[in-house]
């Protein structure tokens, strides 16, 4: 009756220890307080835990006296019991806590790379999407541009060079002859002989000026009738510019994402980020030793006394052997042992380049293929300037565009436009004595 009362009792004291949830989630949790607290009741329970075995320990060896006296009592129910307590209370909890242990000790050792390095960060789907919108932007940019190039600054250069041809023929031929050499009488000239030399000259001359007034008026009249494109180049370069200031605004939308980026993965803010993964990790790889020998001790200790249950289960005559061997035999702990990562890698070096608008690394990355006429601006966002990025018009475009107005035109032949006031007619002034003016 005794023995009953102190299972009932040894029962009781397990039940009541082993109350932690095994069903717990095994992720780690952010703050090392917290783990360390649930660590720290862990450790609370071992002691009571170690007085039960202790309690079981001396019930067995009492009834091992028992028996190696004489006394006919049967113990097998109650081993029996021992053992589904040592078997399915006490061994699956000391299980449970070592697996959450390790558990712990895994993933505290794989957040070590979970704070995001500057070089490693791989643009979201937003940056992205935002960046092949920019491109098309710019590839349409591209096409405006080539659209009033062929229209307005090749044509109109066409147009001058016409100019400059019928003009120049004209300054060429507006020169008075040398008259050593026009005027000379030819020999033989008929009599009355300066009659019909004064015919000659004059029907001579009259020839020169009507082939020299043809050169004038065709200088003039080129030179006087408007660019026909002239209108149609007002609209075009304003559709450019309009082009140009949307693309602009789709720069500025990537790059205030990628500044915020920019901002949010420093190497600071990873320096700090990866401190603090280091603390929880060591702090884990501390209370785990702690615990782990804990551990052991339960785990040798419930190993004991299925030993000294099994000896109680001999005949009369090998029971005293086997509880010697039970008391003198070392218990393996290799089934609790937690297996430990060694110590946190050294933290990473960092230089904080590779996400920010403005610096040339960021730029060959997102705009080395952009069309040449149509490059994208150098600074779009407020990682590399004071104030907001605004873009518009040039100071001297005459847009948005108004069909009939009267606008400065653009004349410029380089690749990038500028507006200027649209030239005066070609006027030659040069001349020989008698030339016209």
């Amino acid at each position: 009756m005794k023995l009953i009362t102190l299972a009932a009792l040894a029962s009781t004291l397990i039940f009541a220890v082993v109350s932690e949830e095994v069903s717990e989630a095994s992720s780690l949790r952010s703050k090392l307080a917290f783990i360390k607290e649930r660590m720290s009741i862990r450790m609370k329970d071992v002691s009571p835990e170690k007085t039960t075995l202790m309690n079981i320990e001396k019930s067995i060896m009492s009834m091992a006296a028992s028996k190696s006296k004489g006394q006919q009592t049967d113990l097998t129910a109650f081993l029996k019991e021992i053992e589904a307590l040592l078997e399915n209370t006490m061994k699956k909890n000391i299980r449970n806590r070592v697996a959450q242990t390790q558990a712990d000790l895994d993933s505290g050792y794989g957040n070590l790379s979970s704070c995001t390095h500057p070089e490693d960060l791989d643009y979201n789907t937003a940056v992205e999407s935002l960046s092949s919108t920019h491109v098309d932007c710019r590839n349409q940019q591209n096409a405006a541009w080539m659209d009033y190039d062929t229209t307005c600054i090749l044509a109109r250069e066409i147009r001058l060079n016409e100019i400059r041809a019928l003009c120049n023929a004209f300054q060429t031929a507006n020169v008075f002859p040398n008259p050593a050499t026009t005027c000379a009488m030819d020999e033989g000239t008929k009599v009355p002989t300066i009659g019909n030399y004064l015919g000659d000259m004059a029907k001579f001359f009259r020839s020169e000026y009507d082939i020299l007034y043809e050169k004038k008026f065709k200088c003039d009249n080129a030179t006087n009738t408007p660019f026909p494109h002239e209108e149609l180049c007002k609209q075009k370069i304003c559709e450019y510019y309009d082009q140009k200031i949307s693309c602009d605004e789709k720069q500025k939308s990537m790059e205030e994402k990628a500044c915020t980026l920019h901002r949010s993965y420093t190497c600071s803010l990873f320096g700090e980020c990866y401190t603090e993964k280091v603390d929880i990790y060591n702090g884990l790889v501390t209370l785990a030793k702690e615990n782990e020998g804990a551990i052991k001790s339960e785990w040798i200790a419930v190993s004991r006394i299925e030993c000294l249950v099994n000896a109680l289960q001999l005949q009369d005559a090998e029971v005293d052997a086997g509880i010697t061997a039970c008391k003198e035999k070392s218990y393996s702990t290799d089934a609790v042992a937690l297996t430990f990562k060694g110590d946190a890698p050294a933290q990473r070096s960092c230089k904080d380049t590779f996400l920010q608008p403005g610096t040339a690394v960021f730029s060959t990355k997102w705009y080395s293929g952009l069309p040449t006429n149509t490059p994208a601006e150098s600074c779009a966002s407020t990682c590399c300037m004071d104030t907001a990025y605004t873009p518009g018009y040039p100071k001297d475009a005459a847009c948005p565009y108004v069909p009939g107005a009267t606008t400065t035109t653009t004349t410029t032949t380089t690749t990038t436009p500028t507006t200027t006031t649209t030239a005066a007619p070609f006027v030659y002034r040069r001349g020989g004595r008698g030339g016209f003016r």
